[in-house]
């Protein structure tokens, strides 16, 4: 595969990236792949390592021709020195969201016990540092945080590795660190960086490098940072010759422009990439919230079966029953005209009862008991005045002894008159008590409207509670239906591998060995047959649908308004004959004799 058959897949491969990143599923594979793509289109990427961070940063410092980076000290976070007109530096936090800062903050991330740098070592994945230096107008330097910190993934974005070290000597755990950077394809350059550049020096410590390590390296280059930055601040051009760096230099601008590796590191990352998505698409359909949405989302795909039909049923029908009460209690007061209906309606409506209430329900029992004392006083009365009537008229009649018949007719007067006097006191009491009811009518007819509205609060507050956890779950489903509906682009992207990329892969055979090309062709297959769901079911779920069959309605206040206790002096006065006149006594002594 030659580099434009590169820039072809990469063309190729920019389409499936706009086509997965709309699924937060795979979202770290669909980071990995722009970061991918990224690289593939980036200037040649040169990762300087070793375990001496202090030959490390000088010899970098002697590329860019200035002291960038602190010597003594690794960076908190790893490092790209990239090429840029205006010089300023740019975080990359782990979330992908970046902020710049100007240069004099590069301290931040380079020393040591920072406390600004602690925090932000925690969130920030990488910095880049844009210089005005010709050597990066070809080539992005990367400076790893340590030896022991840097990963395959990290290791694999470098187009090149320079392992810096000044004796050339490595230890059994930087000689396993190298073996793995061979193993993932890759043969660093051994920069040998002196404190003085040194012919015959450097050629022993080739000898013993050869001998320990030659085989995992790819070349061994000697050179002497300290001399060339030396040359820079005396402007001593020998000074730079000597230091060798100009080799160096150029060795970067010839691997810059050949891009010797990128062919084949690219192609080893992007059958990677493939294998790391075929895992991502078949583990989908077991994953957490996509197989309890998927689950759910059945369950309401044939709404006329289903338990969404059943659930809506429930609903409406404790609805119904908050509707009933709601109804029952706005219209309540409307016919309450006396005071007997009132303590009925009191009576049967507990919520309406308080102290207050209580107390006028008690004035109001002794007053109506009061009221049917008097009129059964009044109506003996009546009668015992209409017999005392007819004796009167029969004792003349008969003409009896006038003394007798005086007698008779003064103790029937008496006890009228006894009766005339109870029914008067009666009365009285009436009068008193219906004054204190008058008094306490508007407060107490304030309080039961209150209690009363309140409860009608209270009806409409668990009813609309309904309707928001019913309200709840359906928009739970819309929310399950949006997330499925991020797989579609995962149909597409089915329909993108088989259709666009395999032929390319077919066609890329110097890339690849013959069994890798054929690995890719089924990872390709594997991912294009995997089924996340059942044929038409996405298009039997719609929203609006959804939201016309499952929703409910709350409209208890316009459909009945609160009618309002509203009683008068005349309806709670209860009509009572007046007080009988008592019975004359001296009429009847002047009864005329026989």
């Amino acid at each position: 595969m030659k580099e434009e058959n590169i820039m072809g897949m990469v063309g190729k491969l920019k389409i499936l990236s706009s086509i997965i990143e709309k699924n937060s599923y795979i979202r770290d594979t669909s980071n990995k792949l722009k970061q991918l793509l990224e690289d593939a289109e980036s200037s040649y990427r040169i990762l300087f390592i070793g375990s001496e961070s202090e030959e490390k940063n000088s010899l970098i410092n002697a590329l860019i021709g200035r002291k960038l980076l602190t010597e003594k000290n690794d960076a908190y976070v790893h490092i790209f020195i990239r090429y840029g007109e205006k010089e300023f530096i740019r975080a990359v936090f782990v979330d992908g969201t970046v902020a710049d800062f100007e240069m004099r903050h590069l301290y931040f991330f380079t020393e040591k016990n920072t406390y600004i740098g602690e925090i932000l070592k925690t969130y920030i994945n990488h910095i880049e540092i844009y210089l005005s230096c010709d050597l990066l107008k070809n080539a992005i330097l990367m400076n790893a945080i340590s030896l022991e910190n840097v990963t395959k993934s990290f290791i694999q974005r470098a187009d090149e590795v320079f392992w810096v070290s000044s004796s050339g000597s490595i230890g059994n755990d930087e000689l396993k660190v190298m073996k793995g950077i061979y193993h993932y394809g890759i043969k660093p350059y051994m920069i040998i960086n002196m404190m003085e550049y040194n012919e015959d020096q450097l050629l022993q410590t080739i000898k013993r490098g050869k001998e320990r390590y030659g085989q995992f390296v790819e070349e061994f280059i000697g050179v002497s940072s300290k001399q060339a930055l030396q040359s820079k601040n005396s402007h001593r051009m020998q000074l730079y010759i000597d230091s060798h760096m100009h080799d160096l230099t150029n060795k970067i601008n010839q691997l810059c422009i050949g891009k010797n590796n990128r062919e084949k590191n690219m192609a080893v990352r992007i059958k990677q990439w493939l294998e790391l998505l075929e895992g991502e698409v078949k583990q989908i359909p077991e994953r957490e919230p996509f197989r309890s949405a998927q689950n759910r989302l059945k369950e309401y795909a044939d709404f006329e079966h289903s338990i969404g039909r059943s659930l809506l049923e429930k609903n409406v029908k404790i609805l119904l029953a908050y509707e009933k009460e709601y109804a029952h209690v706005s219209q309540m007061l409307k016919d309450v005209k006396t005071l007997y209906q009132l303590l009925k309606v009191i009576e049967l409506e507990p919520y309406l009862q308080d102290e207050n209430v209580d107390l006028f329900v008690a004035l109001t029992l002794k007053y109506l008991e009061k009221v049917r004392e008097y009129r059964t006083l009044y109506t003996e009365y009546v009668m015992e005045q209409q017999q005392f009537e007819k004796w009167k008229k029969k004792l003349l009649r008969n003409k009896l002894d006038h003394v007798k018949a005086e007698e008779l007719l003064l103790n029937k007067a008496e006890l009228l008159n006894q009766m005339q006097r109870n029914c008067k006191e009666t009365y009285n009491a009436i009068k008193r008590i219906e004054l204190d009811l008058l008094n306490d009518l508007c407060t107490i007819q304030r309080i039961i409207n209150e209690s009363t509205k309140q409860q009608l609060e209270k009806i409409l507050k668990k009813a609309l509670y309904l309707k928001y956890i019913h309200n709840k779950e359906l928009k739970n489903i819309e929310n399950y239906v949006q997330k499925i509906r991020e797989f579609e682009c995962i149909f597409e992207m089915q329909e993108f591998l088989q259709k666009e990329l395999k032929e390319i892969f077919e066609e890329a055979s110097s890339a690849f060995s013959e069994d890798e090309r054929i690995q890719i062709l089924a990872i390709i297959d594997h991912i294009s047959q995997v089924q996340l769901l059942g044929e038409g079911f996405l298009s039997t779920l719609s929203l609006e649908s959804l939201r016309q069959n499952f929703s409910i309605k709350v409209d208890f206040k316009e459909k009945y308004s609160f009618e309002t206790l509203h009683l008068t002096e005349t309806d709670i006065i209860s009509d009572i004959p007046p007080i009988p006149l008592p019975i004359d006594i001296q009429h009847i002594l002047d009864i005329e004799k026989p």
